[in-house]
């Protein structure tokens, strides 16, 4: 190899070198820019990208210029059967959370010097959307938080038995019988604490051994929002 070669060698290898620094540093920025996108949304991502093409350092101030952040909740129920909703969660200090219940804005919250806020709403019948936005004295908004999903019901779930009839009078060697009924839109059937499965219609049937003289059931079912109806059955064997 002659020297000339060898110094070829050396600049190709000097230009491998800073393409590969110029290749991870877009990979970092455009890493970077992402991760900006996420956190603080396309806005506050813009923001940053013209701080450092300024070579200044980023301020929280200048970070939140344009846009307000996402309030957060604490957890929601999945469903109830009380139209009072508290809502709890928490937001930038001293501004306002508006809450907005099927996308209608019913209320406002206050956020403390904690950053913390706490109300109540009314719900409609139904399923219901819930979410919040943050805004400011000077009425800038955020983006829309998370959207809960909550089911209010307030009516007890229906349920039947079809069979044997109440206080019937069952005159048989076999004491087994089966007790059948319906049960619409529930979460949970219970026969004397006995959990019962249920077919995808609602149908149900629980078999039992009678003894002689009355026998007393209680039924009871449960819907999603904690609604309930219970029934009080009995049946007289005689064999």
């Amino acid at each position: 190899m002659s020297s000339s070669d060898f110094v070829d060698i050396l600049k190709m290898n000097k230009e491998h070198k800073r393409y590969y620094k110029i290749a991870f540093l877009y990979i970092f920025l455009t890493t970077a820019l992402i991760v900006s996108i996420l956190k603080f949304g396309l806005a506050g991502a813009i923001k940053i990208s013209e701080i450092i093409q300024r070579g200044k350092p980023i301020e929280e101030s200048n970070l939140y210029e344009n846009i307000l952040p996402v309030p957060q909740f604490y957890p929601i129920i999945e469903a109830t059967n009380s139209a009072a909703l508290i809502l709890s969660g928490y937001s930038l200090p001293n501004n306002n959370v508006d809450i907005y219940l099927n996308d209608f804005n019913v209320k406002s919250f206050e956020v403390d010097s904690e950053g913390k806020f706490i109300g109540d709403i009314s719900l409609s019948l139904g399923i219901c959307t819930i979410y919040g936005i943050t805004k400011d004295n000077q009425n800038k908004q955020s983006p829309k938080s998370k959207t809960w999903t909550i089911f209010y019901g307030n009516s007890p779930p229906y349920l039947e038995i079809l069979e044997p009839a109440n206080d019937s009078v069952i005159k048989s060697k076999n004491s087994l019988i089966d007790l059948k009924g319906k049960a619409l839109n529930v979460s949970k059937v219970t026969i004397n604490d006995h959990l019962i499965i249920l077919e995808k219609d609602g149908a149900f049937t629980y078999q039992v051994k009678l003894q002689t003289g009355d026998n007393k059931f209680k039924i009871i079912c449960l819907d999603p929002a904690q609604n309930q109806t219970e029934l009080e059955w009995n049946l007289k064997y005689q064999p």
